[in-house]
């Protein structure tokens, strides 16, 4: 409601009480530009909203009246730190550095943007499609990606272990050789127990990726670990097929197809550092900086180890279902299939056993971070 010329609404503080408070400034208008092209005006909710969803990067460029230049939006306090204050719409962003403070006046007597083209850094074709995928590869969808490959690995280990027990059988009806049945039950106890410790691991993991922290200067880290996890990706999976069409062995185009996938699941991760609690902020130390890149680098490894579980799982169960079916193909069938099935038999055991380990890794890993914090908290003091 409008008193006196000016303009009232509400805020709501922790407690949940309602204070009313006045306020004479208008809304803040912005503009941006980002490829040589100015955007705008937008206020200062959306301005935020846009650098928290990726859309808006720190090294672009931003203007509002009263600033005589275009400025990097990195230089304006509070829009990637996450220090924003309350105004008209609901947050208002700091000046930028260096810029003088201008009373905010009436919309049509606002002052345009400057007429110059801003000299907006040249972008480079790779960060075009970055910045294309990132809206694409959001937190949601990461996260239901993890579930499903958890599940897969979950349901393989207890596909693996029916599978195991029908090619000990075959194996046993095909050489007569009493101790295949020996390394099928005890391969059939060891999926049963990696399925139980790798659901428990899994939850464990699930419950430390909620907690994050750090910070970094610039998103220059997982941009370049989203590219090339998508260049070694691609280069895994045309590396498959073109060496599963030279030996004939075109179950090896399974391992392209699933370490492209969970590649691609990193290039997602490291597309959306703040899921992982890590922000970009304009003004970071250099030891703040060090403990952030290490924090990401982790706990971006941390969140891919349930797809990387799922993906090993399902390579092992298909193999061995595949051992199953060459078995039937005469002596050097039987042969064969006992040697793919030992590959299975590996990878079912290694990345059956990965949430476990890396549970157990990262938690060693927070331990020693806790302690340079403690060193770097120390040595401060003394200085």
């Amino acid at each position: 409601m409008v008193c006196g010329g000016r303009s009232r609404y509400n805020v709501v503080d922790l407690r949940g009480r309602v204070r009313e408070k006045e306020s004479c400034m208008n809304p803040v208008e912005w503009y941006y530009a980002r490829e040589n092209k100015q955007v705008g005006p937008v206020s200062s909710l959306e301005l935020k909203r846009l650098a928290t969803a990726g859309q808006l990067r720190p090294e672009d460029l931003v203007w509002r009246e009263g600033m005589t230049e275009w400025s990097l939006a990195s230089n304006v306090r509070g829009l990637f730190d996450g220090e924003a204050k309350p105004a008209d719409s609901g947050l208002k962003i700091g000046e930028p550095a260096g810029a003088a403070s201008a009373a905010a006046e009436p919309l049509a007597a606002a002052a345009p943007p400057p007429t110059a083209a801003p000299q907006a850094p040249r972008r480079h074709l790779f960060d075009a499609l970055l910045d294309w995928l990132r809206p694409r590869l959001d937190a949601q969808r990461i996260a239901s990606k993890a579930k499903v490959f958890r599940a897969c690995g979950s349901y393989g280990l207890l596909a693996a272990i029916g599978l195991t027990a029908a090619f000990a059988i075959i194996l046993v009806a095909k050489t007569g050789q009493l101790d295949h049945l020996v390394w099928g039950a005890r391969s059939l106890v060891l999926w049963a127990v990696l399925q139980y410790v790798a659901g428990k691991s899994c939850d464990a993991i699930d419950r430390l990726g909620r907690d994050g922290g750090g910070r970094m200067a610039s998103a220059t880290l997982p941009d370049c670990l989203a590219l090339t996890s998508l260049a070694a990706g691609a280069a895994a999976l045309l590396g498959a097929v073109a060496w599963a069409i030279a030996t004939a062995y075109y179950p090896i185009i399974l391992f392209g197809v699933l370490t492209f996938v969970v590649l691609g699941y990193l290039a997602a991760i490291a597309l959306n550092p703040t899921m992982l609690g890590v922000a970009v902020a304009a003004e970071v130390r250099a030891t703040d900086e060090a403990l952030g890149v290490l924090n990401f680098l982790a706990r971006a490894m941390l969140r891919l180890v349930p797809v990387a579980f799922g993906a090993g799982v399902i390579c092992g169960a298909v193999l061995l279902a595949f051992a199953c079916g060459q078995a039937f193909s005469g002596a050097e069938g039987v042969r064969l299939a006992a040697d793919t099935a030992e590959v299975a038999r590996r990878c079912l055991k290694w990345f059956g056993a990965l949430p476990l380990a890396a549970y157990l890794l990262f938690l060693l890993y927070c331990l020693l971070i806790d302690l340079c914090r403690g060193v770097l908290s120390l040595s401060g003091r003394r200085e």
